[in-house]
């Protein structure tokens, strides 16, 4: 995930605090090219490059490329992600460009700064949308925290606070990095003198471990996810056997117990560890916790009543850079798919209806903006959740997404569903499995839309879900 970073300190105890003007205080950095190969449960998935270019009038260039393959439910999947970014002799940002490439599902970021604004742009399906965000102090972009520890003077007990910036979701964000002890570390058979170094964001930790000249050597990042210092040859070499890695299984959850019809399921009551009750609760007025000690929650098909602000009825009928509820082919579509309904209700039920029969059945690993879904007319879960959101906000429904984990043939896998406003009431939608109604059959770790997924990544392989029963069922 591409972020970009204000400069900033961390408040930290005992760790002496600085910034990157200090940690780049009359250092000159020269060329370079890396390569890390990039491995789930010691299956290789795909590689990345990055390359540091000083320019001859001053600053750098720094470019990133990876690949990432693997199968989702046996359809094989490919992602290729790039960004070319210009930083000034401090390594502030001046512009950047990227692209993440998925086969239908593709999706282009530029961005620049310029008297303290940063503009940035992002172009799914054609379709540019352009937002605009203070920049009070210099910008960095993550990319940068690689040369900043290649300079020498990030040293042992120092630490940075850094605020970012997602192009993807549109956020600000907070990042933490602190330099921890040199000790040595076995790396494939060898010991290596390493410096341990550990970065955060929105919650999720990456651990780092850096040679005497500051190239990682290995990164343990989140959902399982190890990277590790390769020749290029070595890095660029994967295998036919893309399918060993099938990342909804890999990411699945096997629960203690099971349910005999998920479909039908109207209330359901689970008990869950490895992620906050907080999260679940916020996450859907369909969910509350039944006993905080024990972990239990329970799933109702029926959510509670909830009055929105101007404010947020606003938000959940706008315009969002993978919704465009305004273009007047998705206005068109959302127009015809709710003809002849008599309310609200009806007028939902058609729309999930449409989609469910309009999209075909097809696994994307991509990023799909409703515009593009639109047109393609194919794609999982993510596709047909953003298509119904974007066409219920285009009738002047306010819609959102949710987002966690649905059971199915014996496990919960990570899914996306949808949730409308009818009479003071979030109610959800199935539009991928053809349902009216979303069954209890699922927990909701997040909502919003596709820029919230970063949200269920905590989860991922620290979740567990044991089913004590069904209440009801329809």
């Amino acid at each position: 995930m591409i972020v970009v970073l204000m400069s900033g300190v961390l408040d930290s105890g005992q760790n002496t605090l600085v910034s990157p003007e200090d940690i780049l205080e009359d250092v000159q950095l020269e060329a370079e090219s890396s390569w890390l190969s990039i491995y789930i449960q010691d299956q290789k998935i795909g590689y990345a490059n990055s390359v540091l270019k000083p320019l001859p009038q001053g600053g750098y260039e720094i470019s990133e490329f990876s690949l990432i393959e693997g199968a989702m439910m046996g359809a094989q999947q490919s992602m290729r992600m790039w960004m070319n970014i210009n930083a000034d002799s401090a390594l502030a940002l001046v512009s950047f460009k990227g692209a993440v490439d998925a086969g239908a599902y593709s999706t282009s970021y530029e961005g620049s700064v310029s008297k303290r604004v940063l503009s940035v742009k992002i172009t799914t399906s054609g379709n540019p949308v352009e937002r605009f965000f203070p920049a009070p102090e210099p910008i960095y972009l993550s990319q940068v925290v690689k040369p900043l520890i290649q300079s020498g003077k990030f040293n042992e007990g120092d630490s940075l606070k850094l605020a970012g910036f997602d192009p993807v979701s549109m956020k600000m964000q907070d990042m933490f990095i602190v330099a921890g002890e040199k000790l040595k570390k076995e790396i494939d058979g060898e010991e290596i003198p390493v410096r341990k170094l550990t970065t955060t964001m929105e919650g999720l930790s990456s651990t780092l471990y850096v040679d005497d000249d500051g190239n990682t050597v290995v990164e343990y990042g989140p959902m399982g996810m190890v990277m590790k210092q390769e020749s290029s040859e070595k890095a660029l070499i994967m295998n036919d056997r893309i399918g060993d890695v099938d990342f909804l299984s890999l990411y699945s959850i096997k629960p203690i117990g099971s349910i005999r019809d998920p479909r039908s399921a109207a209330i359901m009551r689970y008990k869950v560890s490895g992620v906050s009750l907080e999260q679940v609760t916020s996450a859907s007025d369909r969910q509350k916790i039944i006993d905080d000690t024990d972990g239990l929650i329970e799933v109702n098909i029926d959510s509670e009543p909830v009055q929105l602000t101007d404010k947020e009825l606003t938000k959940f009928t706008s315009d969002a850079p993978l919704i465009e509820c305004r273009d007047k082919q998705i206005i068109y579509a959302a127009v015809l798919a709710v003809a002849g309904g008599q309310d609200r209700l009806d007028s939902l039920n058609r729309l999930s209806d449409w989609v469910f029969k309009n999209v075909k059945k097809k696994m994307s690993a991509g990023i799909p903006s409703a515009l593009a879904v639109l047109t393609t007319r194919e794609g999982d879960c993510n596709e047909h959740s953003t298509l119904f959101v974007a066409m219920a906000r285009a009738v002047g429904i306010p819609a959102k997404m949710q987002l966690g984990v649905v059971y199915q043939d014996g496990s919960f896998y990570y899914h996306a569903w949808t949730a409308a406003y009818v009479d003071k009431r979030w109610i959800e939608y199935e539009p991928t499995f053809g349902l009216e109604r979303a069954d209890a059959a699922r927990i909701a770790l997040a909502s919003g839309d596709l820029s919230n997924a970063i949200e269920l990544a905590g989860a991922i392989g620290q979740i567990e879900i044991e089913i004590i029963d069904s209440v009801k069922t329809r």
